[in-house]
């Protein structure tokens, strides 16, 4: 039977360094390895027992030279001016737009980087490079290292226990990826999803995971402050507006909208070849008639043609009916259905790629009436515009009151899925 040799034999350089009382610079994975029997003997060898030893006590005083420079007065001014010029470069990077989205998306190399140097280089002074402070380092590095697979994010659910299980995320994709509805506000999507008791958390949770799920928002302009138009009850104030929409053939299509300024229902509508003054006031007639009680009515427009006539003002003294014009008669704007005209043509109307007035008038009639009764506003706690004309009252109360349970399943789901890491 042939003999085999199961004898481990050790590099000499590993002696080397217990020889000259380096074992601590060995790295931990080779030190636990290393019987104790064996550092003893060879920290007790003579230094004449390997031939070429010299090259040992070099490595050794290249070792103490490195140390000494590194507690050199030269050698800590360098390392304090190269921190000074990384605290320039950031005061003039970190103006940067999207800088911090740049940091954050790159966590993992920051962590790994960090734990590799922080044997030399104190975690405060590596911090410093990257701009970030100990918190957010530490919260980088539960994510990274503390990686949990039941997690959507892989997020550790000990550390975030009220996260969001997979199926509620899935639920978000859902309504983000919905053909009839993806062109909505994210604040109409999640209260939609509130309101069929599809969402069972809170708005500005809802926007967080959108960000992190890579659906983009509409950043909007900052704009000055001013006092609204304010409006306490239907029927209040009524606006009305002119909008152009251009169809794949060329034509241009005059949109006239009757809105409600309280409830933000459109009252009514119609589509034009021109601004027309005689759709005005059949809008005005309609909507007029179907009010039981004729209290006075607030009519806001801008100063166009097609508000500013004979045809509206014969309708209008003859009813109890004020008329005003925004910024000139009032300080206030006609905000509110300049919005609206935001909404039905980038939210519905310009998505559909309308060819003709045909698809126009069929599109408008099923937006609208969509709009009135299916889409829920953040504006009004949840409501749609038709619930809130009729009476309904705007308080979010009674959409989230199944938040509480919501929490407490999520809380005893995450922590049932809990991996290895995290017990």
């Amino acid at each position: 039977m042939p003999y085999k040799n199961n004898r481990i034999s050790w590099d000499t350089s590993v002696k080397h360094y217990i020889r000259l009382g380096l074992y601590n610079n060995l790295p931990e994975e080779i030190k636990v390895q290393i019987p104790r029997t064996n550092i003893h003997r060879w920290a007790n060898e003579t230094d004449t027992k390997y031939l070429g030893c010299e090259v040992a006590k070099f490595i050794k005083e290249e070792l103490e030279l490195i140390k000494q420079t590194g507690q050199s007065r030269h050698a800590k001014k360098v390392l304090d001016v190269y921190f000074k010029l990384s605290e320039t470069y950031h005061s003039i990077v970190g103006k940067t737009r999207g800088i911090k989205n740049v940091i954050t998306h790159s966590k993992e190399k920051i962590v790994e980087t960090i734990e590799q140097v922080k044997s030399i280089v104190s975690l405060d002074n590596a911090l410093k490079i990257f701009n970030i402070s100990r918190a957010t380092y530490q919260n980088y590095k539960t994510l990274v290292l503390n990686k949990c697979v039941p997690s959507y994010f892989n997020w550790c659910l000990k550390t975030y226990p009220q996260q969001l299980v997979k199926k509620e995320i899935d639920t978000i994709k859902t309504y983000f990826e919905n053909g009839s509805s993806q062109y909505w506000s994210k604040s109409s999507l999640y209260y939609l999803g509130l309101r069929n008791r599809d969402f069972g958390f809170c708005l500005t949770t809802f926007y967080k995971y959108s960000k992190l799920l890579g659906y983009s928002s509409r950043h909007l302009r900052l704009k000055p402050k001013y006092d609204s138009l304010i409006s306490s009850r239907p029927n209040q104030i009524w606006c009305a507006d002119v909008t152009i929409l251009k169809t794949k053939d060329g034509t241009r299509h005059y949109l006239h909208i009757l809105l409600d300024h309280y409830s933000k229902k459109v009252l009514g509508y119609t589509i034009e070849d021109f601004s027309n003054p005689k759709a005005i006031r059949s809008l005005l007639q309609n909507a007029y008639s179907k009010i039981s009680i004729k209290s006075e009515i607030r009519f806001i427009t801008d100063g166009g043609i097609e508000n500013v006539n004979n045809t509206v003002n014969q309708f209008i003294q003859n009813h109890n009916i004020i008329h005003q014009i925004a910024q000139k008669d009032i300080t206030f704007s006609n905000s509110k259905i300049e919005a609206f005209n935001k909404i039905i043509k980038h939210q519905f109307l310009l998505p559909r790629m309308l060819e003709n007035r045909k698809q126009l008038e069929n599109a408008l009639a099923e937006d609208i009436e969509i709009y009135n009764t299916v889409r829920p506003q953040q504006s009004l706690s949840g409501n749609t515009p038709e619930e809130t004309f009729n009476g309904k009252p705007i308080c979010i109360s009674q959409y989230n009151s199944h938040l509480k349970a919501q929490k407490k399943f999520r809380q005893k789901q995450n922590n049932k899925n809990r991996c290895k890491k995290c017990y």
